[in-house]
């Protein structure tokens, strides 16, 4: 599917001052535009004089962060959702903005949340157009990590063309899809209550029939269930613990509700399920430590960012109390990236005083 397709969409759409959505499609149809032109010039063009190649580097890593950012507003432009993208699930593509930040957006001085500093630096001898190896100084409390990172282009480019291709169809097939009514929304209610995996499979299909998805969708409604059928086989000895899991399979269920009935512009019922005591005590603990704790949550949902496992730890030297340590101590020991995403974003819910 080529951007060419979405043009007469974009056309067509209503240049409504009271609403953003029309300006946000086509700014970020443009953009799309103007970075596939840089793509086709980087690749058409050789280099090999150190400044056109880092003119290159910075272009093509500032412009596929840009691009990225400008699927999602296109998305939320065109279907006033971002449902039909889901680039984190990418791991190549995820790591991009990690990248770029050394990089591009703050290589000379990086604060992290421990109150550490860190400076990123291009090892020259092994810079080329097709890859850049650099070095990362991080300075905190008196010590220092070295961390060296090689990043080879062609993957990265390679990923973001078949995500790009694949979130531009599904777009595509939600402007041509008929709008319709089902019985998802209701069959999702029905999960919420029983947690039934053949039910969830049930649903799984339903949707992916009603929407024309295929098999290589990244749709979040599947992400979601994916997540879902994780909780319901997710099971420990401890009861606290198990309380939590409920709970946040509770919590995926309203969220495939909720994006469910959105896709059928359908207003639903409020699905509200009782905090568990582990999460609780948790936010309660945040309340009191705001200040210095609210920065800390930032990363403890995604195991793969540089600063997840400094921030948790800073969380556990905060002196919380014993039932807070234990959901820390759960997290940290935790070597799944979704159980870590499922437990931090529990966490990250809390909602901080005057907001």
């Amino acid at each position: 599917m080529s951007l060419e397709a979405l043009r007469k969409y974009i056309d067509q759409l209503d240049k409504d001052h009271q609403n953003s959505h029309t300006y946000r499609a086509i700014s970020s149809f443009d953009m799309i535009e103007n970075i596939d032109l840089m793509i086709k010039r980087y690749l058409d063009q050789p280099q090999e004089e150190k400044g056109a190649v880092l003119l290159d580097v910075f272009g093509l890593l500032q412009g596929l962060f840009v691009a990225i950012d400008a699927l999602y507003d296109l998305a939320i432009g065109l279907t006033q959702y971002k449902y039909h993208i889901n680039i984190n699930s990418n791991p190549i593509l995820h790591e991009l903005k990690y990248i770029r930040n050394d990089i591009v957006g703050h290589p000379t001085h990086r604060t992290y949340h421990q109150g550490g500093m860190g400076f990123s630096i291009l090892i020259a001898d092994k810079m080329s157009k097709e890859k850049i190896v650099y070095q990362t100084f991080i300075y905190q409390k008196n010590n220092i990590e070295v961390k060296e990172k090689e990043v080879v282009f062609k993957p990265l480019l390679d990923h973001f063309t078949k995500e790009k291709q694949q979130i531009l169809t599904e777009i595509y097939q939600y402007l041509v899809h008929e709008e319709t009514t089902t019985d998802i929304p209701e069959k999702l209610f029905t999960l919420y209550e029983t947690l039934n995996e053949d039910l969830l499979a049930e649903i799984v299909e339903d949707f992916r029939k009603t929407y024309e998805l295929d098999e290589s969708s990244k749709h979040r409604f599947f992400w979601r269930a994916d997540l879902l059928k994780t909780l319901i086989n997710w099971h420990e000895q401890d009861d606290d613990f198990n309380e939590l899991i409920y709970y946040m399979s509770k919590t995926q269920v309203s969220k495939m509700y909720e994006m469910a009935l959105d896709m059928e512009h359908r207003k639903g019922q409020d699905l509200y399920t009782e905090i568990p005591s582990i999460l609780y005590r948790f936010y309660k603990f945040m309340r009191r430590y705001e200040k210095d704790g609210l920065k800390l949550l930032s990363y403890v949902h995604d195991k793969s960012h540089p600063l997840h496992q400094g921030d948790v730890l800073a969380l556990m030297t905060m002196n919380p109390p014993k039932d807070v340590y234990k959901l820390l101590m759960f997290l940290k020991q935790q070597t799944s990236e979704e159980k870590v995403f499922l437990i931090g974003s529990a966490m990250r819910a809390y909602r901080p005083k005057n907001r």
